[in-house]
């Protein structure tokens, strides 16, 4: 259930700015209108009863589906996930923002909190959350055009894009979502130390993606290289992703109870990452203020530049392999 302060009413002679209790009420109000209107036919969506949504001693409130742990909860009782597992989760995860995306809708807000398990068996991960939602698609049918202003989401997960304020389209709803599965593997994320959110965002751009992927299977580094060259309009692959996540996560049907590990097997020094991870991924998203229009071909330009870019970390680091790999043999024959 969500609830939400609601003001008394007042007349409607005076023009005044709504509060944020007022704006939090309506958003609570439209959640709902969103869910009845448009997410009401996928089983990773939760169904809402015949009177979800009311009001009753000064909070507006809204009840849905009772559901189990959140990916964060999981994650803080039983430590990091296979490999395996966080492909499945990731495999069943995109199909519910393919299905938001045909419906013209954006989830924004990715993250470890925004996904629940149901409670019998933990055999499906459902999306919650849908108050800072939004459409990419115009009244005219055209796509909202790129524009940069404040951040959107929760910073921790966001793509590199929206880090840098940019307006959210599919392709970073996908990359949100590699984030967290790389975080359940891990138990943490490099940017999570930063300060400021210029500073995540700095090194979100300027950690190699095969550093970040070192202890995972190779195909996360060309998934998070695949998303980051998806430009603004693009549709992404989904059948690419979901054939890379299908291979990852191998054997299983639908209804199989989800495998975690046991919380004998966890690292003390995750335990404590975990920790410090769960406060920023719990924490209230941050919502859009009014940006400027960039044009189109400027988006392109940079999406270009990102491609330019990881090619060269990619020739980089293959030289560096080689020089290193050669210094170990002339050691060897002084030896």
């Amino acid at each position: 259930m969500k609830i939400s302060p609601v003001d008394p009413p007042i007349s409607l002679r005076k023009k005044r700015k709504k509060t944020d209790r007022e704006r939090n009420a309506d958003a609570l109000y439209a959640e709902q209108l969103l869910y009845r209107t448009y997410l009401n036919d996928h089983p990773g969506i939760p169904k809402l009863p015949d009177r979800a949504c009311g009001e009753d001693k000064g909070y507006r409130f809204l009840v849905m589906e009772r559901l189990g742990r959140t990916l964060d909860d999981a994650l803080s009782d039983q430590g990091t996930i296979s490999h395996a597992t966080a492909a499945r989760i990731a495999h069943e995860l995109l199909d519910v923002l393919q299905y938001l995306h045909t419906k013209n809708i954006l989830f924004v807000d990715v993250k470890p909190a925004n996904f629940m398990l149901n409670r019998v068996n933990e055999s499906r991960v459902y999306c919650v959350d849908f108050g800072i939602s939004d459409r990419y698609v115009t009244a005219a049918g055209k796509h909202k055009e790129y524009r940069i202003g404040a951040i959107v989401g929760t910073p921790t997960f966001l793509s590199l894009n929206c880090h840098e304020g940019a307006t959210p389209s599919r392709r970073d709803d996908i990359e949100g979502l590699l984030y967290v599965i790389i975080y359940l593997m891990r138990g943490n994320l490099p940017w999570q130390k930063a300060t400021s959110d210029q500073e995540g965002a700095r090194m979100k751009r300027s950690i190699p993606l095969q550093k970040l992927c070192e202890s995972l299977p190779q195909e996360w580094t060309g998934l998070l290289q695949q998303s980051r060259a998806c430009a603004f309009e693009d549709k992404p692959d989904y059948d690419s992703y979901r054939k890379t996540f299908r291979k990852l996560a191998g054997e299983f049907k639908p209804g199989d109870p989800i495998v975690w590990n046991t919380s004998k097997n966890r690292d003390p020094v995750m335990i404590k990452s975990v920790a410090r991870a769960t406060s920023d991924a719990s924490s209230p998203p941050r919502k859009r203020a009014a940006g400027k229009r960039v044009p189109v071909k400027q988006t392109k330009a940079k999406q270009s530049n990102a491609k330019k870019s990881l090619k060269e970390a990619k020739k980089d680091t293959i030289k560096t392999s080689k020089k290193t790999s050669g210094r170990k043999r002339m050691t060897a024959k002084k030896n």
